[in-house]
């Protein structure tokens, strides 16, 4: 094993980069906690107060009591996981807590490698396994039946041969749902007709179930802004440099003015924009020295919004300068990763393909950008599992130059949501050959003890 990094590597032990890490976890920690746990009945009812059941969950429900395992197969945020704390609300259990299990096991793992207790429930969201082995499933099915549990799993993708312990999912219909959460909210007191019937009409477009929930909670007093300041904004039809500027401080949010009027000339010259323009505009101010949006909701709206309103010609220029980013100090390059962890939640394809495969094959900045990113990703609870599996595909190959950056993350934000999982895998790393082993060794002395 390799004790010092050589020339281009990533080393931990590096003061600014250790601290800049640090500082990336400690926000997780702050806003997230471990994915794999105990979920209290309480906890899981509060959940539950504005799920309404689709026409598919009867037929679940009849499903699960009879096989006791239960794969919901359907696509992200179509109330996959509330679906599944509502199936196991409904089971005869010996216990109330449902207890989370990591969505890395495989079919294999959970017949033989999980301690299934007698009448309890659990769940496996968003697994994120290549492929299921229908024996394996069923096994694990008639397991447990003997124990009187229950275990529900969701997981995108198409079905497969499993079909007994399969089940197709479907969202809510928008307007029941939409309907539901008045009620549940107590939200129509308050508010005019005529306010109420544009909610409403604008719920029957949205996509997911998700986004109605957020569209009514945005009705209550002193709920959640809507963002529409920036789509009212981009109805305008703006100059392109407030366009640009608005984009970069999505990606450079928070830096000091100086700094951040270098990253956007350089941003404005790929986008063949140069004259003098003001520093700030409709949606950016600068607070103590540092330059930020007005209101801190804007910055994934921005980005939300670019990615639905512009195309190549300002996102070709756009991603060139991203990818640029991690060669421009450790400060940048982790707001960078921040900005490309919220563009995530909107095209995760692209976030993929343009960015995450690019750093992670890249410099040592440029790999440590995209751990940032998949630590990032874990404040979400969608994109974490996300940010699991593509750690997992790194790591797969010791000798491959990825692997690196998953060994920085499986230190990082993942430990936060998967601490079982990381200590495991950067274990694994650090028993074999190459620059990932040395990074394994630097990223499990970072790890909490237990």
């Amino acid at each position: 094993m390799t004790e010092t990094p050589e020339p281009g590597e990533i080393d931990l032990d590096n003061m600014t980069l250790a601290g800049s890490l640090m500082a990336v976890t400690e926000h997780l920690r702050a806003v997230a906690g471990p994915a794999t746990r105990d979920l209290t009945r309480r906890e899981a009812d509060a959940l539950l107060r504005s799920y309404l059941e689709p026409g598919s969950f009867p037929e679940a429900v009849r499903r699960l009591a009879s096989r006791h395992l239960l794969v919901l197969v359907g696509e992200h945020e179509t109330g996959r996981r509330l679906g599944a704390l509502a199936l196991l609300s409904r089971m005869s259990l010996a216990e109330s807590t449902i207890t989370v299990l990591s969505p890395a096991a495989g079919a294999h793992d959970l017949l033989t490698g999980t301690e299934y207790e007698p009448g309890r429930a659990y769940l496996l969201h968003d697994w994120i396994v290549a492929s299921t082995d229908r024996t394996e499933l069923v096994n694990l099915a008639r397991k447990l039946a003997e124990l009187g549990s229950y275990l529900v799993i969701t997981r995108s993708g198409a079905p497969s041969q499993a079909v007994e312990v399969e089940h197709a999912w479907a969202a809510p219909e928008p307007g029941e749902l939409f309907d539901l959460c008045l009620s549940t909210y107590d939200l129509r007191a308050g508010l005019s007709p005529e306010k109420l019937t544009r909610a409403r009409e604008a719920a029957l477009t949205l996509p997911t179930p998700a986004e109605v929930v957020r569209l009514a909670a945005r009705l209550a007093p002193g709920g959640e802004p809507a963002g529409a300041d920036v789509a009212a904004w981009l109805d305008t039809k703006p100059p392109m440099r407030e366009v640009l500027a608005a984009a970069a401080l999505a990606f450079t949010h928070r830096l000091a003015e100086p700094d951040f009027d270098e990253q956007l000339s350089r941003l404005e010259r790929l986008c063949h924009e140069i004259g003098r323009r003001p520093l700030t505009g409709p949606l950016i101010g600068v607070e103590d020295g540092l330059v930020a949006f007005l209101a801190p909701h804007q910055r994934a709206r921005v980005l939300g919004e670019l990615a639905g309103r512009y195309g190549f010609s300002l996102w070709q220029p756009l991603r060139e300068w991203v990818r640029s980013l991690p060669g421009q100090g450790p400060a940048v390059q982790v707001r960078a990763a921040e900005g490309v962890a919220l563009l995530a939640r909107h095209s995760m394809k692209e976030v993929r393909q343009e960015f995450l495969e690019v750093w992670a094959r890249g410099s040592a900045a440029e790999r440590v950008a995209a751990a940032n990113v998949l630590s990032y990703m874990c404040a979400d609870d969608t994109l974490a599992p996300e940010a699991l599996g593509i750690a997992l595909g790194w790591a797969a190959d010791p000798q491959d130059v990825r692997a690196t950056a998953a060994a920085v993350a499986l230190g990082a934000g993942l430990s936060v949501r998967y601490p079982g999982d990381c200590a495991r895998l950067l274990r694994h790393l650090e028993s074999l050959d190459g620059p990932a082993a040395t990074v394994a060794a630097q990223s499990l002395k970072s790890l909490p003890r237990r």
